[in-house]
């Protein structure tokens, strides 16, 4: 059996966009976690999804805990004997190549702890892709089989925490496969939530700005991608508006909370979109 665990906050707008490409998954069953979403999130997922193919969890948790959360899902899943589970953000949608292979890819994990390639898509199309230093070489693990994958550190609470718990079997790279990553196709939306990534650590947290700077500005790179073409087997025809993003900026206030919690430290990139 397989599952997509996928945490959500106010993702209505995405999650029309994805669920649609979802639903045609040899996906058993999707398994979400909702932060205490306030917009139409949970309608979509059932707008989507038949009612017997989700499950909704959600613990009305006072503070944020990505590591609570997954945790959540996993275990959830490993009850209910998934053999396979998908950690997969709203954000992203899997390879067109990675279906086609889809039981080569499983059968994988017999003996290896298969990394897959992060295809971060850029410049308002799935057509291209970065390649600048943080994500030229950026393999991940994102599928977990269950009877080798072990448990998440609860220790670990705040954003940026492990996507996914140790797998118990040596690890193999490839970009031929892997998971395409729409955060960054618009950039102005990308720019933006980085920034008030920044500016919550700052605030809430109380980390040095020194520090935060370091953290950030490496992966953002300026905002110089370095785009190439990404493989056509990859995205075989899938395409996505750019523009959905506009209106998740301003769901999610991150523009506000800079505005209100302005640090001129923190603006490294992104200046002009202020």
């Amino acid at each position: 059996m397989i599952h997509f665990n996928t945490m959500v906050k106010n993702e209505e707008d995405l999650l029309s966009v994805v669920l649609p490409i979802w639903r045609e998954y040899p996906v058993d069953k999707f398994v979400f976690y909702d932060d205490n979403s306030t917009d139409n999130t949970l309608g979509v997922v059932s707008q989507f999804l038949e009612k017997d193919r989700f499950v909704i969890l959600n613990d009305r948790l006072e503070r944020f805990s990505e590591s609570h959360n997954r945790s959540c899902m996993l275990e959830y899943s490993r009850e209910d004997k998934a053999d396979f589970v998908f950690s997969i953000d709203a954000d992203e949608i899997l390879s067109a190549n990675l279906l086609d292979h889809w039981d080569d890819v499983l059968g994988a994990f017999d003996t290896h702890n298969l990394m897959i390639y992060w295809f971060n898509v850029v410049e308002g199309t799935t057509k291209r892709m970065r390649q600048d230093p943080a994500y030229k070489n950026n393999y991940r693990s994102f599928i977990l089989p269950l009877r080798h994958t072990g448990a998440f550190d609860l220790s670990l609470w705040k954003y940026h925490t492990p996507r996914v718990p140790p797998i118990n079997l040596p690890p193999v790279i490839t970009d031929r496969i892997g998971v395409i990553h729409l955060q960054s196709i618009n950039t102005r939306f990308y720019a933006l939530k980085q920034l008030w990534y920044k500016h919550h650590e700052w605030v809430v947290y109380n980390h040095r700005e020194e520090d935060i700077n370091q953290k950030y500005d490496g992966v953002v790179n300026n905002l110089i991608f370095n785009s190439v073409d990404t493989p056509e087997d990859i995205i075989a025809g899938i395409e996505v508006d750019p523009k959905i993003y506009d209106a998740v900026l301003e769901k999610k206030g991150y523009l506000d909370f800079i505005h209100q919690n302005y640090n001129e430290k923190l603006i490294t990139f992104g200046k002009e979109f202020l």
